[in-house]
């Protein structure tokens, strides 16, 4: 009976524990059999592609692989060397490193390189074939980013980390690009082998979804050229940075920073970085020389038009003008007199206009367009505190943008309770305060657009791969902020000032209605070498066309270290330059007046090998004057080359014949320097063709100055060879 009670106890326990193991801790041991018995392999998805506004891919993706091995599989010491060598003479990774791999013999996946190339796949495979190594070494498809233009839009697209997009529209939109990872899982025998089993799932992988942007392509590559240039020419401490803005939509259609960094090697820096880190004397591979090369690079990244603050100057009298106009509180021919400075109740110092001796008696249209600051702030005086701010509010100075970028800065600007009347004043001429460039330009766009604040944006669409739309954007127009006429007004004297006598007229462009404005602003927080605050912003804002405006354009230029600080000169220019290309390619053509179109510049045909008479009549029909040289019936030389442009009209072709050939035996004067007028007529009379580059505004009543010319002074040419001067306007100080 004992026996027997013993036995039935014992018998009643391991019925207990038999139910806690197979039905209450039946999930607990399933799932520690299968972590055994199965194997996952994690199916990448694609990452989504991001693409122009005309579907040209700006992000894309290419297929490379992960080499990993099973170290638990490896069966002994010799085979694990035999693996160890094999890949590290394929991959050219180290053989220690791989050795040291195979001894985890626990583990079933140790990644020996993340992303092997389609060669480097195919010779793995021969060598798991040629050792039957199938157990052992394995390879994995996944995707790596490509960016096909390289360093286009770098900064708006942002750069990828291993993990997803870390700035730009790679870490905004991360979550869409992204996508679903799927898995295949599969059950091993003890031996390794394939067994079929019920628990073999396969999810497939979702692709993430892709992103359709507003840039443009053609804008960008334009916007970044002169971007390029205007950094080349003035030697900026700080970079530079630019935007072209729909102003009917608020979508951004280029947007860069200079100098810029290749999406392909992020993590490379440029050479202007590279010789600040060399200049900083830091010791390579200390900790100092790590962090400060890491500090350039993320400064390398960052989107200026959207993250850096600076003072927007004189760009923000458009602003002030608007607030005044609105209210009624001048006209454009009210007459003011300014003397060179201007005094604030409660500030002992007077505030000095850009113009130390001042301008004089003059209307407020031309006020303007001279960039007057006493002028400015009278206005500024008049309008009030309350309102300044309440306009200030709503044009969106005290608040974000809202586009769809990361890091967007907000601006510094004083309290209300601080904002007194030397505030107010300095305030009303766009100093003492701080904005981001696409802060000032979408502000500046709803001048342009009718008085209308939108939201600015990037991403316009997200598609799946079949095209089906998943978001599409509208456009956000947060509020009117002026009215219409307001807008009108403002946008004539614009133009005005542009195709006139206006500190813009650097902004001019033949056949087109330019409305732009200068800027120059201090920089209050960066001292030179002396210990000065001489530190100055340069900047222009334009849109066109003035009487149907569509695109708006701002140009920063941070501390230019060049003999000229002021917008009119380092931004003004590259603006003009920028809207030549931009407006004809979105269909804008062109509207000469009869002076303009006097002067426009024709492509030469060739004429070599044409009878002669038929040459000169071809020659004269298209209005250009000619010279024969030598007695022939047959044009053997022409110069200009074809292909060369000149100026209708003005310019002259030199025809040879017979035996006649171009001599190079005129040298070439040197005309920087010189007004545009006696620079054309001196190389004129020696007997060159002139091709003029740059601002030159007929109605002017000052002249444009050459800055360079295309063939060095004193070089010996030949006569009616064709030399480019770049003129600029140096009396606008704004």
């Amino acid at each position: 009976m004992v026996i027997l009670l013993g036995c039935m106890i014992i018998w009643c326990i391991l019925i207990l524990k038999l139910f806690q193991l197979q039905i209450i801790d039946y999930e607990y041991y399933q799932n520690k059999v299968l972590g055994n018995i199965q194997r996952m392999t994690t199916l990448s998805a694609v990452r989504g592609e991001i693409y122009d506004a005309n579907m040209n891919k700006l992000a894309s993706n290419y297929t490379v692989y992960r080499v990993f091995i099973s170290p638990r599989d490896i069966v002994d010491s010799e085979q694990a060397e035999l693996i160890s060598r094999g890949l590290s003479d394929i991959l050219g990774v180290d053989y220690d490193k791989i050795l040291a791999m195979t001894k985890k013999v626990h583990r079933a996946d140790e990644t020996v390189m993340k992303k092997a190339s389609d060669e480097q796949a195919d010779l793995v495979r021969k060598f798991i074939l040629d050792n039957k190594l199938t157990m052992q070494i394995h390879l994995e498809a996944t995707t790596a980013r490509y960016y096909p233009f390289s360093s286009l839009a770098a900064n708006v697209i942002g750069v990828m980390g291993t993990d997803g997009g870390l700035t730009g529209l790679e870490y905004q939109y991360n979550n869409f690009l992204l996508g679903q990872s799927g898995k295949y899982i599969t059950s091993k025998d003890a031996q390794g082998g394939q067994m079929p089993s019920k628990y073999d799932t396969y999810i497939d992988a979702s692709n993430g979804a892709n992103l359709v942007t507003t840039i443009d392509v053609t804008i960008q590559k334009a916007l970044e050229k002169q971007l390029q240039q205007t950094y080349l020419d003035s030697d900026p401490l700080n970079r530079v940075t630019g935007i072209v803005m729909d102003v009917n939509t608020g979508a951004i259609l280029g947007m860069a920073t200079y100098p810029t960094f290749d999406l392909n090697a992020p993590f490379t820096l440029d050479e202007d970085s590279l010789e600040k880190l060399a200049a900083s004397e830091l010791e390579p591979g200390s900790s100092e020389y790590a962090s400060y090369q890491t500090e350039l690079l993320y400064q390398l990244w960052k989107n200026k038009a959207v993250s850096e603050l600076y003072e927007p100057g004189s760009t923000f009298k458009i602003i002030t003008t608007a607030m005044a106009l609105e209210e009624g509180l001048v006209s454009l021919d009210e007459t003011f007199h300014c003397s060179g400075k201007f005094y604030v109740d409660g500030y002992a110092q007077p505030i000095h206009c850009h113009r130390i001796y001042g301008h004089g008696t003059v209307t407020f249209e031309r006020g303007l367009q001279q960039s007057c600051n006493p002028i400015l702030m009278t206005i500024g005086l008049r309008i009030g505190q309350a309102k300044f701010y309440e306009y200030l509010n709503a044009f969106g100075y005290t608040g974000y943008t809202g586009i769809d970028l990361p890091g967007e800065a907000k601006s510094i600007y004083s309290s209300y309770e601080n904002f007194g009347p030397v505030s107010l004043a300095v305030y009303s001429f766009g100093q003492t305060f701080k904005v981001t460039p696409l802060m000032q330009l979408t502000a500046i766009s709803a001048v342009a657009n009718g008085g209308y604040l939108l939201t600015p944006y990037i991403v316009d669409q997200i598609i799946d791969d079949d095209g089906n739309i998943l978001m599409q954007h509208e456009t956000d127009a947060k509020r009117q902020v002026v009215s219409s006429s307001v807008c009108e007004t403002i946008s004539g004297v614009l133009e005005r000032g542009v195709s006139g006598d206006g500190g813009a007229k650097n902004t001019y462009v033949a056949g087109y209605k330019i409305a732009a404005k200068t800027g120059t602003s201090e920089v209050r927080d960066q001292a030179d070498p002396d210990g000065n605050f001489s530190y100055r912003v340069g900047s222009t804002v334009a849109y066109a066309p003035a009487d149907d405006p569509q695109i708006s354009v701002i140009i920063v230029v941070d501390t230019p270290m060049s003999s000229s600080k002021y917008g009119a000169i380092v931004a003004a220019p590259y603006v003009a330059n920028l809207m030549s290309e931009i407006l004809p390619y979105i269909g804008i053509e062109p509207n000469y007046t009869e002076e303009e179109f006097a002067k426009l510049k024709t492509t030469l045909k060739g004429y070599v090998g044409w009878p002669t008479t038929d040459a000169v009549q071809a020659i004269t029909n298209r209005g250009i004057d000619y010279e024969i040289v030598g007695t022939g019936n047959v044009i053997k030389y022409q110069i200009p080359a074809k292909g060369e442009e000149i100026i209708k009209n003005e310019g002259k072709v030199i025809l040879y014949t017979g035996d006649a050939t171009p001599v190079s035996d005129t040298k070439v004067p040197n005309v920087v320097g010189r007004t545009v007028s006696a620079a054309n007529r001196l190389l004129t009379n020696s007997g060159f063709n002139v091709i003029i580059d740059g601002a030159t505004v007929s109605s002017s009543s000052t002249e444009a100055y050459v800055v360079s010319q295309s063939i060095e002074a004193g070089t010996l040419s030949t006569k009616g060879t064709v030399v480019r001067i770049t003129v600029r306007y140096l009396d606008g100080t704004a």
